[in-house]
């Protein structure tokens, strides 16, 4: 599955990113990726270097593979959106923000900022999405969600996206963007953070 995860985050990866992400051999991995091509998972195609050398294996995933991912649940999310009107919608997202931001404040507080960040990160993997915490080359952080468990719901009304935004701010105390999202092609939702503090502490 970490195979699968890092495929799916990054869209396509070739075999020595593969090796690092799991800490293997180039063999090790191939093994892996074998594996999974056998079971129709990941497919390979050849693609030029950056520089002078040979062509290299990329591998993606196929879209089978969309199946090793939770997802029995989208049908239903799909045919609530459709039953409900905008303003109901729009109600529960926010009710669920709140009692969301009731849950994970108190498993926040006392971290510093960076800490905040990559505990909130692994609070929504419990939720059921593939979150990691990208470091910027500026120091700036984002978040960035694959598998997200309420796609479907996002890409038909968009209310989620904005309360998880929200949601977001409220518990990072700090100003969040989103810069990607699944909802309009995009393999992954990306909220860019920035840190007020810091700031605040320039403007002094």
């Amino acid at each position: 599955m970490d195979v699968l995860s890092l495929l799916k985050q990054q869209g396509s990866a070739r075999l020595t990113e593969v090796a690092e992400h799991l800490g293997l051999t180039r063999q090790g991995a191939l093994r892996h990726l074998e594996a999974l091509q056998a079971s129709g998972l990941v497919e390979v195609t050849q693609a030029q270097p950056s520089g002078p050398g040979r062509p290299v294996h990329v591998y993606r995933l196929t879209a089978a593979a969309g199946d090793a991912f939770p997802s029995g649940h989208r049908q239903l999310a799909v045919e609530l959106v459709d039953f409900m009107e905008s303003t109901e919608l729009e109600r529960f997202f926010a009710l669920r923000a709140e009692r969301l931001e009731r849950e994970y404040a108190g498993r926040l507080a006392g971290l510093d900022f960076k800490e905040r960040v990559r505990e909130l990160a692994r609070l929504t993997r419990e939720g059921g999405h593939m979150t990691e915490v990208v470091e910027r080359t500026d120091g700036s952080l984002q978040l960035r969600h694959c598998n997200c468990p309420i796609q479907d719901v996002a890409a038909l009304a968009g209310h989620p996206c904005r309360q998880e935004q929200i949601l977001y701010e409220r518990l990072l105390g700090a100003t969040v963007a989103r810069s990607t999202w699944a909802g309009s092609g995009d393999t992954t939702c990306t909220y860019d953070i920035t840190n007020n503090t810091d700031e605040r502490k320039e403007l002094g």
